[in-house]
């Protein structure tokens, strides 16, 4: 068994991962190993490099965890960026695991920090997927250059894969239907998409340990291991839980800079939201095929890479057809069926 970020991999299924996913597995392994052990350097959580850079390379390009905490989910993305930055990937830590969840204006001041301990000032791009990429967007709207910097033109450069906030017309939702969204979280992010989650009502009703622990066996049945043991499942709902309750309180603000967003064409986190608050520079809008699930999956992950590059600078390579502009209605937002 071997640890995903905050959660646990079946020793079956490393065999299966690509050699990205392997060594990414055996790095967050290695962090988890080291503050399980009371190692005072060490956090299973926080800034995890997903690929080596250049001496020369640069600032890094960060990536915000999704709603489930964990930044496995980027493996193959980081190595597929052109160029030769660093890629920074940012797991949920004990912040978004307090008693009280705290705001995304909180976790993005947190996360600020947590980069600048690491030496990085400015990051070349900030992104994430989901509930990521509202975090990185707050990032980049609060991040402020060290004091005697040069002037940069522009802010930090802002990424968003296929992302949106909450909808205002959405209130917040029952334990039950947390439950049943974390469920289909799961099992989305790891490559499994349903129609309706196998699993019956009723488990929805009990206690959340309960619920979980039937919920796993129910899963089993039809042939879905979610493959995380009770207490990394526990876990990661409370992660999950903090992390939703700072998504529904949100309310983005206006922001000036440079901003991408990526849409998958079979998804709601339509980008309307994002377009109405951009201000001075007009964003750059690309579909891309797939749904909210599958774009960091091949082959739609070299679409988002590419994307990466060009907010970084790197000149677009040629390519036999380039993501069209969309637009959509910003009534049905994004992680509703799921949020990552």
């Amino acid at each position: 068994m071997a640890e995903q970020g905050a959660e646990k991999v079946p020793a079956a299924r490393i065999e299966a991962l690509s050699p990205a996913k392997r060594a990414l597995l055996d790095s967050l392994a290695r962090r988890r190993n080291s503050a399980a052990s009371g190692d005072p350097t060490a956090s299973a959580g926080g800034p995890v490099r997903l690929r080596s850079g250049a001496a020369d390379g640069g600032e890094p390009i960060v990536l915000v965890h999704p709603i489930g905490g964990g930044v496995f989910c980027y493996a193959e993305l980081g190595g597929l960026i052109p160029g030769d930055r660093e890629v920074i990937g940012l797991a949920a830590d004990r912040f978004l695991r307090q008693a009280a969840p705290p705001s995304v204006e909180e976790l993005a001041d947190h996360y600020l920090g947590l980069l600048r301990e690491r030496g990085v000032e400015r990051p070349a791009v900030l992104a994430g997927w989901s509930f990521g990429g509202v975090v990185a967007y707050e990032m980049a709207r609060r991040h402020t250059p060290p004091a005697g910097a040069p002037a940069q033109d522009g802010g930090v450069p802002v990424v968003l894969i296929d992302s949106a906030p909450w909808p205002r017309q959405t209130g917040a939702w029952s334990r039950a239907t947390m439950l049943e969204m974390f469920v289909e979280d799961l099992l989305g992010s790891g490559g499994v998409t349903v129609d309706r989650v196998p699993v019956e009502p009723a488990v929805w009703q009990l206690p959340v340990p309960d619920a979980l622990a039937a919920a796993a066996r129910q899963l089993n049945a039809h042939g879905l291991d979610p493959g995380l043991p009770h207490a990394d499942m526990m876990d990661r709902y409370t992660v999950f839980t903090h992390a939703t309750a700072a998504m529904q309180r949100h309310r983005p603000r206006p922001r000036s800079g440079p901003l991408t967003l990526l849409h998958a064409e079979h998804s709601q986190a339509y980008p309307d939201t994002w377009t109405a608050l951009a201000r001075d520079i007009a964003p750059t809008v690309l579909r891309v095929p797939g749904d909210h699930f599958s774009v960091l999956r091949p082959p739609t992950v070299h679409r988002v890479a590419e994307a990466l590059g060009q907010a970084a600078g790197v000149p677009a390579s040629p390519a036999p057809r380039s993501p069209a502009p969309v637009s959509g209605p910003a009534t049905t937002p994004p992680q509703h069926r799921s949020t990552r």
